[in-house]
């Protein structure tokens, strides 16, 4: 099916907007694996053919704001709490998974005597594409099970940092393919900390100096333009002088977001700089997450699912080493991480959107890149389907989170009154309007007032509760507060009070939403 690429873009959208809206509203399913199903569905249907992920589309346009929004909400405080297990997985677990995952599939090829053998190089090629972890849909889950900050927090870190990492390692296992050069420990070495240093210095640098300008202007516009500029510039700066990009933008985005809102952004500019960068993370990942289901389909898996099958548990065991031998160190520098953490770090480390880039980047000249790409979309759509979904099971085998049970049965029957409420007033326009009898009338307005009593005393019951009365006063007063900001920009828009005054007012009321979070 050929349709006009304005067209396909409308549909890519609306099937985005669909699938979010669905889960939503009836699923726990976390959206980017609904869409990655989406997208599966859909191959058979060729709608998109015009919509696919180059090198140039993720690496220049796609990952720069991923990367931003990622380091922009990051916590500082957290960070730097957690600095010593992030950075070890980080660094050392990317190598030490390159390493292992690369000389699993090298030994699994001669094993099974399959038809094409790789040689070492290209196996390792293949580790340094699959070492970086995209835990989005993993974390969503996390939020929704309540899992422990410092378990977040490593993931999130982790995650963040080996992207930079990997696509470094990658850099120079490329490089080596390419000149036909002879590995150096020294030289890669020396490579490694000359480019991911350099790209961390770029990024500081770029990072305070926007963050200074921003402190110049009082506009939530023009910052947020900023921001936006600083993203896309750092990268190409950095890679410019031959840094890591990736590196440069985390780096710069932790700065904007831990000192450029405190130094120079207002209460209003700082949400809606949050509020732009949340949407434009939503769009892209979506969009990513949707064509990955797209580029993926059940064809191409089927097709090579031994070479896919030898991967995914290189890749799974390859982590699993990774994880037991650093934290063993981590556990002699840094509060001990258990067992079950360590159970959950190995399978809450799915793959996602920069595997694939990397993957699409290797030059199509060289011989063994449609079976990295193979295996590095099966080991994709493995990690997000198969893990992401049965991470939440994983937690609760290992009783890891797990929310307050009052804190449930209030969101429960706070739903059923909104439900029940809704009816009610459905059920009076209709008697109002003479369209249900009387005798009707009155036994489902009893019904509803006995349903409506009901779930009123089951929430007075657990209001007391420490967490249940934390959680509806910082609902309730976040709802209180946006509709005072809605009746100021009401009452500026007819010219009742001065925009001056109003911009005033409107930026104590954001300083107070935001104290809330």
């Amino acid at each position: 099916m050929d349709f006009p690429i304005e067209t396909e873009i409308i549909l890519l959208l609306m099937v985005i907007i669909s699938v979010a809206m669905g889960v939503r509203y009836y699923s726990k399913l976390p959206y980017t694996i609904a869409l990655i199903f989406a997208g599966i569905i859909l191959s058979f249907f060729d709608i998109f053919p015009d919509i696919r992920l180059t090198p140039e589309l993720i690496f220049h346009v796609l990952l720069p704001p991923l990367l931003f929004e990622a380091a922009f909400n990051l916590n500082a405080n957290e960070l730097k709490k957690n600095t010593k297990p992030i950075l070890t997985y980080a660094i050392f677990g990317v190598i030490i998974a390159v390493l292992t995952t690369g000389s699993l599939l090298y030994g699994s090829f001669s094993l099974f005597h399959i038809d094409t053998t790789m040689p070492l190089i290209a196996c390792l090629l293949f580790g340094a594409v699959i070492s970086s972890t995209d835990p989005i849909s993993v974390l969503a889950i996390f939020k929704q099970l309540g899992v422990p900050t410092r378990l977040s927090s490593i993931i999130e870190g982790e995650s963040l940092f080996n992207d930079g990492v990997s696509v470094v390692v990658y850099g120079i296992v490329l490089t080596l393919i390419t000149t036909h050069s002879d590995f150096s420990l020294i030289h890669g070495l020396k490579e490694f900390i000359i480019v991911a240093f350099g790209g961390a210095i770029t990024g500081a640098i770029l990072g305070l100096t926007f963050s200074k300008i921003t402190a110049l202007v009082d506009d939530h516009l023009i910052e947020i333009t900023l921001t936006t500029i600083v993203t896309y510039l750092t990268y190409i700066v950095a890679e410019y002088f031959e840094v890591s990009g990736v590196i440069a933008v985390i780096v710069a985005g932790l700065m904007v977001g831990n000192y450029g809102t405190k130094i120079g952004m207002s209460p209003t500019t700082r949400v809606s700089v949050k509020d732009f960068w949340d949407y434009i993370a939503f769009l892209i990942n979506s969009i990513v997450f949707f064509i990955i289901g797209l580029e993926v389909g059940i064809t191409n898996i089927f097709t090579n699912l031994h070479y896919i099958a030898i991967a995914i548990v290189a890749v799974l065991i390859g982590r699993v080493v990774s994880v037991m031998l650093l934290t063993q160190f981590v556990n002699k520098i840094d509060q001990k991480i258990s067992f079950k953490w360590q159970a959950v770090f190995v399978w809450g480390g799915v793959r996602g959107a920069l595997a694939m880039a990397l993957a699409l980047a290797i030059p199509k000249e060289y011989e063994y890149r449609d079976i990295i790409l193979v295996m590095t979309f099966g080991v994709v759509g493995f990690s997000l389907i198969v893990q992401g979904l049965t991470i939440g099971k994983l937690l609760h085998f290992l009783h890891i989170g797990g929310r307050d049970k009052n804190l449930d049965t209030y969101e429960l029957e706070k739903g059923k009154l909104i439900a029940i409420s809704g009816a009610s007033e459905e059920l009076e326009l209709m008697h109002s309007e003479a369209l249900i009898s009387e005798h009707i009338y009155k036994l489902l307005s009893e019904h509803y007032t006995k349903d409506i009593q009901r779930a009123k005393e089951t929430i007075e019951q657990i209001s007391h509760d420490p967490n249940v009365k934390d959680y509806e006063f910082k609902t309730s007063f976040k709802r209180l507060l946006l509709k005072e900001k809605d009746s100021v920009q009401d009452s500026m828009k007819h010219g009742i009070i001065s925009s001056n005054a109003g911009e005033k007012i409107i930026n104590t009321i954001n300083k107070e939403i935001l104290q809330l979070h």
